[in-house]
């Protein structure tokens, strides 16, 4: 009996050793002055790489135990390269102005997902394209890859894989434009033939699983159909509104612990994380991967600082003409700050909303502060004086360190302060949001 049990074990071992696929070493060079850190993105999750200088490059190489062939993404900084890993088809690439070159095995897939096409997008057409002119792009920029991806008679498995890849690619386009349709100043109207695609492609498919856009396709059709609500009058309750799609319409975990995660991140980035109860059990509730949870608390200890009552972050900037300002100077006055730059649309958009507000309160206890992230003071004051801006105005430049204390991560973005130096809101709503003059009328001692 003993004896059995010995050779049952063996083989269980030797079974277990059989299904353990080796690892597949890839290798990746970027220039020796080109600091940019470098994470490899998988469907399993996303490592930093450590680099080792050479005379002329910084080399890393990363080890995946691969059942078959997958995509991955390579980012270089805020930079995402598309790349193809395959069990026993190692690759190196070298980067050259921000292109990646491969050599070995998988050099002719790699080389093929980096391609510069003609045809591309960018986040602009998303919100000024009509309909019919923006499927007529699609169709450019789909057609393209589909063509090259013909005449490259690359392996079989691939293809079949890349074909369903570039459906999605398709599909997170439109599902961008959907989102861009509703979000412009004067929203357009999407035709039958975009809101059926659409609707096809919000159905869950696990077997896509593994492809970047699959995940990202349904996120953004969320988004889109959360926006089109107009009951749903604020960020937060169009977040609820995609939270509840997500955990009630789709049954695959993987995809679902995606979609909250994403959306919530994406979320606190932009809005903080006050008032985020609801949104806090959602995500406990089904997200459970270790470098999303950490992430997550991460980020809830960085709000924390800024929540209502909180003591606000302090600063002296220069105007204008040189002269030095602190926020202590307005002790005693609400304060309504504008982070915005000149290069930005939404800034600028936001602008003329500003001023009625300034005039509507003009007399009462509050000061609005605008304060530019411009990289350089000469457009600043030059914008400043060319249009005649009202209010106090301040020049932050590029200061990293102050934007991360404010958890900035995009402009234009509204801060709100009490008399006493504190938060009253450090996410505040927009000049534009018919709220805000509510909310600003209703402060005690205005």
């Amino acid at each position: 009996m003993m004896k059995n049990s010995m050779i049952i074990g063996c083989l269980m071992l030797l079974l277990t050793a059989c299904c353990k696929h080796a690892e597949t070493t890839f290798e990746l060079a970027l220039p020796i002055d080109d600091n940019r850190s470098v994470d490899v993105e998988t469907a399993n999750g996303r490592e930093s790489l450590t680099f080792q200088l050479s005379d002329s490059s910084r080399k890393a190489s990363f080890g995946l135990s691969l059942a078959g062939g997958e995509y991955a993404r390579l980012w270089v900084g805020d930079l995402p390269f598309l790349v193809w890993v395959e069990n026993e088809k190692p690759w190196s690439a070298e980067l050259k102005w921000n292109e990646l070159h491969f050599k070995g095995p998988g050099e002719e897939i790699n080389s093929y997902l980096n391609t510069r096409f003609v045809h591309q997008f960018y986040f602009n057409d998303y919100y000024r394209m009509e309909d019919a002119e923006f499927r007529g792009q699609l169709q450019k920029v789909i057609g393209e890859r589909e063509k090259v991806l013909q005449e490259r008679e690359l392996d079989m498995k691939f293809v079949e894989r890349e074909k369903k890849r570039l459906q999605w690619l398709r599909n997170y386009h439109l599902a961008s434009f959907a989102v861009g349709a509703i979000s412009r100043a004067e929203p357009t109207t999407l035709s039958g033939e975009s809101e059926a695609e659409l609707q096809l492609a919000a159905l869950e498919d696990s077997g896509c699983w593994g492809i970047p856009e699959y995940p990202e396709t349904i996120k953004r059709i969320l988004q889109a159909i959360a926006q089109r609500e107009t009951s749903l009058t604020d960020a937060y309750s169009r977040l609820l509104s995609v939270l509840k799609m997500a955990t009630e319409n789709y049954k695959d975990q993987r995809l679902v612990e995606f979609l909250v995660n994403k959306s919530v991140m994406e979320y606190i980035r932009l809005n903080g994380m006050e008032n985020t109860t609801e949104m806090d059990c959602v995500f406990r509730k089904n997200v459970h991967r270790p470098e999303y949870v950490a992430a997550y608390n991460e980020m809830y200890e960085a709000n924390r600082s800024l929540f209502k009552g909180q003591p606000a972050i302090a600063f002296t900037l220069p105007d204008t003409t040189g002269k030095m300002v602190s926020l202590s100077d307005f002790r005693g006055k609400y304060v309504y700050i504008d982070m915005w730059a000149t290069w930005c649309g939404p800034c600028r958009a936001q602008i003329p909303h500003l001023e009625a507000l300034e005039k509507r309160l003009e007399g009462k206890n509050i000061c609005f502060v605008s304060i530019s992230c411009d990289n350089g003071q000469k457009e600043w004051k030059r914008y400043v004086k060319d249009h005649q801006l009202k209010g106090v105005q301040l020049y932050l430049g590029y200061d990293k360190e102050f934007m991360k204390s404010i958890q900035c991560n995009g402009i234009p973005r509204f801060i709100l302060i009490d008399p006493e130096g504190n938060y009253v809101n450090a996410n505040m709503s927009r000049p534009s949001d018919a709220e805000t003059l509510k909310i600003l009328e209703s402060l005690p001692g205005l």
